[in-house]
């Protein structure tokens, strides 16, 4: 057997700088990376934080630079708490990110056919909620676990049906305002309270379910559909981003998509791991008439 061997080309050599193609591999990879994030932050409020721990590293650099001793004694001690500080204003957006991580693709084709009567079902209950402008809020659950925004609705653990589901966002029953939690085929509760977003960059156009659903995706991996009361229009909540206006075509495909075995764990039960709670939790929701 002929032992391997690696050989690091020397790409060219400039002023004592040796480049090779391992050191070519490093840039393109660091600079892939650091192209994702800015992607994956782009138009976010962590956008704007990210911007500001650049200037701050920048201005870390000058300081060191020129030599200015009190600058450079306090860039030193937050250089301590560096890992800490950017965990805390990055929680969510890391949180979102470890769970695209893990999200699983064994297992893709198990459960493919309940998938495509949950998907049916759906579709059928928004176009009907979508026809008579009836608001509605349908959150479903994926790995991360809804319990606690469960508890703050009716629970139900019911078989889900078309008629079940249009029938809770009909206007002036008891359980039309709030949410609609969905774990598998099962109605877990409805009349639920939901965070809403601290995306200050959200269009004053949307209402409060809008704002409920991406407040929801932005601390869990729900997949949240929203129709609007006053234009009966479509829209959809994932990873912190509204998608609005979609056909009911464009819905079924989303929604298939979603709920695929890659992302989507049928559980009887909800997972071990829990969504953060809210930090005030009102008992009787009231989204509006959006």
């Amino acid at each position: 057997m002929i032992p391997f061997e690696f050989s690091n080309v020397e790409l060219f050599n400039v002023l004592f700088i040796r480049f090779t193609l391992l050191d070519l591999a490093d840039v393109l990879i660091v600079g892939f990376l650091f192209y994702k994030l800015y992607d994956y932050l782009r138009g976010t409020v962590a956008a704007q934080i990210f911007v500001g721990l650049i200037l701050t590293l920048i201005a870390s650099a000058i300081s060191t630079f020129f030599n200015l001793t009190t600058l450079s004694w306090i860039f030193e001690k937050l250089a301590s708490v560096w890992l800490i500080i950017v965990v805390i204003l990055f929680q969510p957006e890391i949180r979102r990110f470890l769970l695209f991580l893990g999200q699983s693709r064994l297992f893709g084709r198990l459960f493919q056919g309940d998938n495509e009567d949950i998907v049916n079902i759906v579709t059928a209950a928004v176009s009907e909620l979508s026809d008579k402008h009836y608001g509605a809020l349908l959150v479903f659950v994926r790995n991360v676990g809804l319990k606690i925004y469960i508890e703050t609705g009716e629970k139900m653990n019911a078989e889900m049906s078309k008629r079940l589901i249009a029938s809770l966002f009909y206007p002036n029953t008891p359980l039309h305002d709030g949410a609609v939690i969905i774990n598998g085929k099962k109605i877990e509760a409805a009349r639920c309270v939901l965070p809403l977003t601290q995306n200050e960059m959200i269009s004053g156009n949307f209402g409060m379910r809008h704002r409920a659903a991406l407040g929801i995706t932005e601390i869990s991996d729900a997949f949240v559909i929203v129709i609007s009361e006053e234009t009966g229009r479509i829209s959809i909540a994932e990873n912190g981003k509204l998608t609005s206006g979609l056909s009911l075509p464009e819905l079924k495909m989303k929604l298939a998509e979603a709920i695929s075995p890659r992302t989507f764990r049928k559980n009887k039960r909800p997972p071990n791991e829990q969504a953060p709670p809210m930090t005030e939790i009102k008992k009787v929701p009231n989204y509006g008439t959006f």
